[in-house]
């Protein structure tokens, strides 16, 4: 056992968070999942405690993995709900610990994650993909990524979860004791425009603050000053300088000058003035990136679209007007949005990504060149899905990026032109269909099922031999999604085949599952005898096919495959009789 080979390293207690126990529970689900949660708990605690190089890693991991296993082989799924300082299984509280320092459920619901779902089927590589990803949680920057993209990104076909967005939960706000932590925490934006520092020509990686400008002025006085405290502002000197300034960068006196200047986009009538208005505009859409206010620079942005669509304009109006929302998209300002996003880590980025979406296909280039250089892994989804909705007409522009060398790079092309889903795409796809980065290729099978059409599914058909196992059910699965009766016929002769019980028990069941999810009549006949036949293969490949088909029969849900169930159900053969009761449970669930 794991437990016997801890050694003299005393430091790890795996015993003081046991699983917390209201009496002996006569549910034998519930003490199973009892006890998985403990072995749970133990691996965790383990694997953020030892070396990763540490034998004693390995005993932990398998053990869990045989729980996990023998639950889900009987139960079929596992979810653990988590509070702030609990994990709950089905009403019932399996785990209790209210030190923040220690307790696993505060761990993960910090980070927001609400619960985790284990299914049948799971695999290994995914319990040391969670593992992993648990283990790295105290040593991530909690403003570039968090545990909730951390399991995102890895793909789990096994694992699933709920999260909660941090951008809706309450914070504290914290109210300060005395002058000197008021004035520390005394922030204004944007800058007033009184003061002499120029925003917009600012290009260095710190951003400008008036507390410090003000600050020089009250805590840096000239060498002459003999007596510093005559100098010194009192508290209410301090407040009043605040107001007064406060009252010139309010966004009502702003706003109130960005209104005059789309009354004239609306109203003016002369080249000159109209064109004035329009690069001031722009001077204050500069302002708002750089002052990482996505949100004011949206709705500016969109104010000019609505000018553009509903005024009766005079087409060197439209021309200037199309300059502005096209200067908008201009390098140099992508380039200060990453400078923004790496600079301040409290970005909000549903305003960055409804700021992005409005722009036009010119800034398509330069976003895939900061792509590839932003470490914000959450910014990176974000660029990825605006140049989704920005590139639908454009994928001309993303098919050189197939051909860089940074391997994730390429993933994000590639997952870009799935979500825009057109077909002239495929030909490019194709291109790096082999890549040597297994990533790029789930990344490949993933978008052709989103693609569809014949061409898509050829391609589909050729992953289904390719090494990764991962890759090979990803793709028999997508083929089930987009094939319909064109891919069914192939699948039916696979399924058919003497190789095919010695495929995977995950690949036999994304097979079936594929078959299912057509839904055609047209597969009964051959399902049918593949539920009934006896085989020249072991038991345990017999009962996984036999299992297959019954799913596939129960998927389909046609009177006439709940004929052969309902017929199964009642059959002398043990083996078919308890599979197609199981089956049937499913059907009417």
């Amino acid at each position: 056992m794991p437990e016997e080979v801890f050694g003299e390293k005393k430091a790890l207690d795996l015993g003081t968070e046991m699983p917390i126990v209201e009496g002996v529970e006569s549910d034998e689900e519930l003490m199973l999942a009892r006890d998985l949660t403990s072995s749970f708990i133990k691996t965790i605690k383990a694997f953020r405690f030892y070396p990763p190089d540490n034998p004693t890693l390995k005993g932990f991991r398998d053990q869990l993995f045989k729980k996990f296993q023998f639950f889900l082989n009987k139960y079929h799924s596992f979810s653990l709900q988590i509070g702030e300082y609990e994990l709950i299984f089905k009403g019932k509280v399996l785990y209790e610990n209210r030190d923040v320092k220690t307790s696993l459920a505060f761990l993960l619901y910090k980070d927001g994650l609400r619960e985790l779902r284990f299914t049948k089927d799971l695999e290994e590589w995914e319990i040391q993909g969670l593992l992993d990803v648990i283990k790295q949680v105290d040593n991530i920057n909690q403003f570039e990524d968090d545990l909730v993209t951390l399991i995102w990104e890895k793909d789990f076909l096994h694992i699933g979860y709920l999260a909660t967005d941090d951008f809706l939960e309450e914070t504290p706000v914290v109210i300060p004791e005395n002058i000197d932590q008021f004035r520390k925490k005394l922030v204004f934006k944007p800058i007033a425009h009184h003061v002499e520092v120029d925003l917009l020509e600012e290009e260095g990686d710190e951003g400008v603050s008036i507390n410090e400008i003000l600050s020089k002025a009250v805590e840096e006085p000239s060498p002459f000053i003999s007596n510093r405290n005559v100098y010194l502002l009192t508290q209410e000197e301090i407040e009043g300088l605040r107001k007064e300034v406060e009252s010139e960068i309010d966004p009502t006196f702003v706003f109130n000058i960005t209104d005059i200047l789309f009354e004239i986009l609306a109203l003016e009538k002369e080249n000159e003035p109209y064109e004035l208005a329009a690069n001031l505009l722009l001077k204050i859409l500069d302002a708002l990136i750089t002052l990482g206010d996505f949100q004011k620079a949206t709705d500016l942005l969109k104010r000019v679209y609505i000018i553009i669509k509903t005024y009766e304009l005079k087409d060197w109006q439209i021309e200037i007007i199309r300059k502005l929302i096209i200067e908008a998209g201009e390098e140099s300002r992508i380039e200060r949005i990453g400078r923004i996003i790496e600079r301040d880590e409290k970005i909000n980025l549903d305003d960055l990504n409804n700021y992005l979406i409005l722009l036009q296909r010119n800034s398509i280039k330069p976003l895939i060149k900061l792509l590839g250089e932003l470490k914000n892994s959450k910014a990176r989804r974000i660029f990825c899905d605006a140049l989704s909705e920005i590139g639908k007409n454009a994928i001309e522009l993303f098919i050189p990026f197939l051909d860089d060398k940074r391997w994730f790079l390429v993933r994000n092309i590639i997952y870009i032109l799935g979500r825009i889903g057109k077909e002239q795409a495929i030909p490019y796809i194709q291109k790096v269909f082999n890549h040597p980065e297994p990533r790029v290729r789930r990344e490949i099978v993933q978008a052709l099922g989103l693609i569809g059409g014949p061409k898509a599914i050829s391609l589909l058909f050729k992953a289904i031999n390719d090494e990764d196992l991962r890759i090979r059910t990803m793709a028999v699965i997508n083929l089930g999604k987009v094939g319909k009766k064109a891919a069914l016929l192939p699948l039916l002769e696979i399924i058919q085949s003497k190789e095919f019980a010695k495929k995977e028990p995950s690949e036999i069941k994304a097979f079936f599952d594929a078959i299912g999810m057509i839904g055609s009549n047209d597969a009964i006949p051959i399902l049918r005898q593949l539920l009934e036949r006896k085989s020249w293969f072991s038991k345990g490949k017999v009962d996984a096919i036999r299992v297959g088909a019954a799913n596939a029969l129960a998927m389909i849900g046609s009177p006439e495959a709940k004929a052969i169930l309902e017929a199964g159900a009642t059959s002398k053969d043990e083996t078919i009789k308890e599979i197609c009761q199981q089956a049937l449970k499913g059907l009417f669930a």
